[in-house]
């Protein structure tokens, strides 16, 4: 769910290629109402393993019955759960080092899961959910990953990690957008409750989305990996949990697209032949249904290396700190 609207269709799942011998990660897919669980189930359709991201062991075999039930054809060896809470950084942790051990592999990175604008609430290392759902979590999966991303890479160039972010990062005060330290992180942007001051935080988090992704694809750069990092808005989705944010207004989902429509940007961000054939076109990219490269619809602050940088070394800290 965001405030944007499509783009007339530019891609569409058709084009995906083969992925046979691929293996990805796609976080929160355990709902086959959410952009998650489609993203996953069309890679595996293409052959390749895919891990489901769910926050415990039912959900996420859940998921991958669910798959089994639409497409048999699909053997049992290219779905697997990866069971992690994203509010729980040292079960995250041990999840992916695990991962990291066991598979030989991982081309594909999906930073999916997330939380739709909420009242302030903290997790319990005291950091505002809507940023450590959002954000913290997926930049501690994603360093914890890196290991075997930066392995495959070395054998089997044009690896991706992507992530969800939104056009709400479009609506963060610019006097607010900064990232020092937990009290950025866990301001009230005007009020603890209250659409508007929700949705600041949300699009705050957003904007931490497109930040790390063009930071990790600065570091992958330097470090010439063989990578790529991308932001993606899968546009306005009618998914299970935009339903309930709705509630008893859920004529605001009027226009909306399906969860599979949802999931089409982020998988073209994914497996698209010529993100890796025009690397230097699409690299750090931001990209808008259906697979539209859009740095024109990015906020300034998404542009700045120097923010990108803030944000980093302060997420770097204080997952150093919770994991301590």
């Amino acid at each position: 769910m965001s405030g944007s609207d499509n783009k007339s269709s530019e891609w569409d799942l058709n084009l995906i290629p083969d992925l046979t011998g691929k293996v990805a990660l796609v976080t929160g897919a355990n709902s086959t109402v959410g952009i998650g669980w489609n993203i996953a189930h069309q890679l595996a359709l293409k052959g390749a393993k895919v891990y489901f991201g769910a926050r415990n062991s039912e959900k996420a075999q859940g998921a991958i019955a669910e798959v089994k039930k639409a497409s048999p054809s699909i053997p049992d060896s290219n779905l697997a759960p990866f069971v992690a809470d994203m509010t729980d950084f040292k079960q995250l942790k041990t999840s992916a080092d695990a991962l990291v051990s066991s598979e030989e592999r991982l081309d594909i990175l999906v930073n999916n899961a997330g939380v739709l604008p909420r009242a302030l609430d903290f997790d319990k290392h005291g950091v505002s959910v809507s940023f450590s759902i959002n954000h913290l979590a997926p930049f501690a999966l994603t360093v914890a990953l890196l290991p075997l991303l930066k392995k495959t890479a070395s054998k089997y160039p044009g690896v991706r990690v992507i992530t969800l972010s939104s056009m709400s990062h479009k609506h963060v005060p610019v006097e607010l957008a900064k990232f020092r330290d937990i009290n950025d992180i866990n301001n009230t942007f005007g009020g603890a409750d209250g659409l508007q001051f929700n949705y600041a935080r949300y699009g705050y988090s957003k904007l931490a989305n497109v930040l790390f992704s063009k930071h990790l694809q600065k570091k992958f750069d330097a470090e010439r990996v063989a990578g790529i990092s991308l932001s993606v808005h899968p546009g306005s989705v009618k998914t299970d949990g935009a339903v309930r944010f709705a509630g008893d207004n859920v004529q605001m989902l009027d226009g909306t697209v399906t969860p599979s429509q949802g999931a089409i940007t982020p998988i073209f961000a994914a497996v698209a032949p010529e993100i890796w054939a025009e690397r230097e076109k699409y690299a750090g990219g931001y990209f808008v249904p259906y697979g539209v490269l859009a740095s024109d619809e990015e906020h300034a602050l998404a542009k700045n290396p120097t923010l990108a940088e803030e944000l980093w070394a302060t997420s770097e800290d204080l997952v150093k700190k919770i994991l301590s």
